[in-house]
C-alpha cells in the first residue's frame, strides 16, 4: 500500500515536471521565434540602405549621403595639380595676347562678377573652393600649388597658366563661377579647347577628357544642372597653358539659389568631392 502510493506520487511529480519542462520550451521557442522576426527585419533595413533606398509609406526616397574626406580614394601618388581661383580683388584691364604670338589681346584680369543676392564677390568663392580642394587633394595623395592663396594679388592669365606649365602639372584646374543677364540660367559647366586651337591644340583631348571627368561628378555630388562641356579657344587662360587644363563654372551668382549655395559650406565641399573624383578618373 505504501508502495503503491510513493509511485504515485513519484507518477505525479514527473507529470508535473513534464508540464513545466513544456510551458518553458513553449516559452522558449516563442522568444527564439520573436527574435528571428526581428533579425529578418533589420537584415531587410541593412539592404535598403545597401541599395540606397529608404521605403516610407509606401514610397521609395533616395537617402541623402554625405561622403566624408576620408571616404575619398588615395591614388595621388605625388601627381601635381594647380590650382587657379580665377580672378582677384582688383582687376586689371592692360592687354596681353590671348595666346603665344597672337596679335589679339584681352585683359590680363578682371575681378569677377558678384552674387545677386549674397553680394559675395566670385573671386572670394573661387578662393574658398579652392582652398578646400588644396586639403583635400593632399588627402587624397597629391601634390598641390595654388596660383594664389590671397584676394590682394595682380596676376595675368598668361602668368597663371605659366605656373602651371613651369611645374608640368598633370592636371591644371581652374575655378570660377558663371553670370548671365537672365536670373533663372542655372547649372555647372567646363571649358575646354578645341582640337584646331592654333595656341594649344596638342593638350585639347587631354584637356576635353579632364573637363568631362570633372562636370560628371560634380554634377553627380551636386545634383546640379549639367551644362556639358564647352568648346573655347578665346580663353586666355587656356591659349596659355601646355598641361591638361579645364575651366570649372561652379555655377552661375547671378541666379539666386546658386548665388546662395555657392556660398554655402556644405555646397562647396559636395563642389570639392566631385573634382577629386574627376580628377581621379581623369588621371588614375
Amino acid at each position: 500500500m505504501i508502495d503503491d502510493i510513493i509511485v504515485r506520487k513519484a507518477g505525479g511529480n514527473v507529470k508535473k515536471l513534464l508540464i513545466v519542462f513544456l510551458i518553458l520550451f513553449f516559452i522558449t521557442g516563442c522568444k527564439q521565434e520573436k527574435q528571428f522576426e526581428t533579425v529578418i527585419i533589420k537584415t531587410k533595413v541593412i539592404k535598403q540602405q545597401q541599395n540606397g533606398i529608404v521605403e516610407k509609406q509606401g514610397e521609395k526616397v533616395k537617402p541623402i549621403i554625405q561622403e566624408p574626406v576620408d571616404e575619398l580614394q588615395v591614388v595621388g601618388n605625388n601627381r601635381l595639380i594647380v590650382i587657379d581661383a580665377g580672378h582677384q580683388r582688383y582687376g586689371n584691364n592692360a592687354p596681353e595676347p590671348i595666346g603665344p604670338g597672337a596679335i589679339e589681346t584681352k585683359a590680363k584680369v578682371t575681378s569677377g562678377a558678384t552674387g545677386v543676392v549674397t553680394g559675395n564677390l566670385e573671386s572670394q568663392i573661387n578662393l574658398e573652393v579652392a582652398l578646400k580642394l588644396k586639403g583635400r587633394l593632399e588627402k587624397c595623395g597629391y601634390q598641390v600649388i595654388m596660383v594664389r592663396t590671397s584676394q590682394d594679388v595682380d596676376m595675368s592669365n598668361s602668368e597663371r597658366a605659366k605656373i602651371a606649365n613651369e611645374n608640368k602639372a598633370d592636371a591644371f584646374i581652374r575655378l570660377h563661377c558663371n553670370s548671365d543677364d537672365v536670373f533663372s540660367t542655372r547649372g555647372i559647366l567646363t571649358i575646354a579647347p578645341s582640337n584646331t586651337n592654333r595656341f594649344c591644340s596638342q593638350i585639347s583631348d587631354a584637356s576635353q577628357l579632364l573637363s568631362k571627368c570633372v562636370l560628371d561628378n560634380i554634377c553627380q555630388a551636386t545634383g546640379a544642372k549639367d551644362r556639358g562641356v564647352m568648346i573655347s579657344d578665346n580663353m586666355s587662360g587656356i591659349n596659355w597653358c601646355q598641361v591638361p587644363v579645364t575651366i570649372v563654372e561652379m555655377g552661375f551668382i547671378s541666379n539666386p539659389e546658386e548665388d546662395r549655395l555657392l556660398s554655402d559650406g556644405g555646397y562647396q565641399d559636395k563642389i570639392v568631392t566631385g573634382i577629386i573624383k574627376g580628377i581621379n578618373e581623369f588621371i588614375n
